[in-house]
């Protein structure tokens, strides 16, 4: 089986994404002892931030996986991603006002909808080569 380009393209953006979320959570956010009120709080959002970027460029590999002649599902998937992952990150956020441990922070919520909007421009800025998107009639490209 020939994997395509774009995959390893869609699965740096994820692992980048993993590594930086899991540095800033185990390493950078317990380590840092500055003051910086803005770093402070870039820290703080970026558990948020940079999931909402890895996630869907993730499911813009798994999605046509699923053999779906939807010609939309395979046209928009980046779209269709980036909905499944902001419904996932954001029902998480609100589901913690109900957990004893949870916090909820509107920051986080805020940093999950900018990481959402930094994944439609990484696509938007992408090369066409890799929003490509092969189906049955021949090859769908972003408009």
């Amino acid at each position: 089986m020939k994997t395509s380009k774009h995959v390893y393209y869609w699965f740096v953006i994820f692992a980048l994404c993993f590594i930086g979320y899991q540095q800033v959570q185990d390493q950078i956010r317990p380590n840092y002892a500055g003051e910086n009120l803005t770093i402070i709080y870039l820290l703080g959002i970026a558990p948020n931030f940079l999931p909402a970027i890895g996630i869907p460029a993730l499911f813009v590999v798994l999605i046509p996986q699923l053999k779906n002649t939807n010609s939309w599902l395979n046209e928009k998937k980046h779209i269709t991603a980036n909905l499944i992952s902001l419904s996932g990150l954001l029902c998480w956020e609100f589901l913690q006002t109900m957990t004893e441990n949870g916090y909820f922070d509107w920051n986080d919520v805020l940093g999950t909808l900018i990481g959402a909007g930094v994944f439609q421009l990484i696509w938007k800025i992408s090369p066409k080569k890799f929003t490509a998107v092969a189906a049955k009639n021949g090859l769908y490209k972003r408009k």
